[in-house]
């Protein structure tokens, strides 16, 4: 990926759909709702966002290291892309969301030429085990 051209261009959002049932001790908090009509949802109006996920940006203006603590959803990522190209906003629930440029450092692209990775540790007992197991 950082070998091609397009690498200094390219911003990758990585986002769980759901919490996958895993708790959380915070509870959801309350969002703008996306839409412009009361909805006849049995779920409700949507005036809460969903527990937190994970959320993880590969780019090279990502600020390394950094941890946001603005709250965010699925919607900011369309918030982000709205704000790049100065587009309208589709819902209530976008044009409010997080446009998520706190995790971006547009002064200079600090991870334009990423250090290499350290060599993974290999447990070589465990890989006999699997060699043994699985062949190869």
């Amino acid at each position: 990926m950082i070998d091609s051209p397009l690498w200094p261009e390219t911003a990758l959002v990585f986002t769980y759909d759901e919490h996958v049932g895993f708790y959380d001790h915070v509870p959801p908090p309350a969002a703008c709702p996306p839409g412009d009509f009361p909805s006849d949802s049995p779920e409700g109006e949507f005036d809460r966002l969903g527990f937190r996920v994970p959320f993880i940006v590969v780019s090279p203006y990502a600020r390394p290291g950094y941890v946001s603590d603005q709250v965010t959803d699925h919607s900011s990522v369309v918030r982000l892309l709205e704000a790049r190209y100065l587009l309208p906003a589709l819902t209530g629930r976008d044009a409010n969301a997080w446009p998520l440029l706190d995790l971006f450092d547009f002064s200079g692209p600090a991870l334009l030429d990423p250090p290499p990775l350290a060599p993974a540790p290999v447990d070589e007992v465990q890989r006999a085990a699997c060699r043994a197991a699985f062949g190869g």
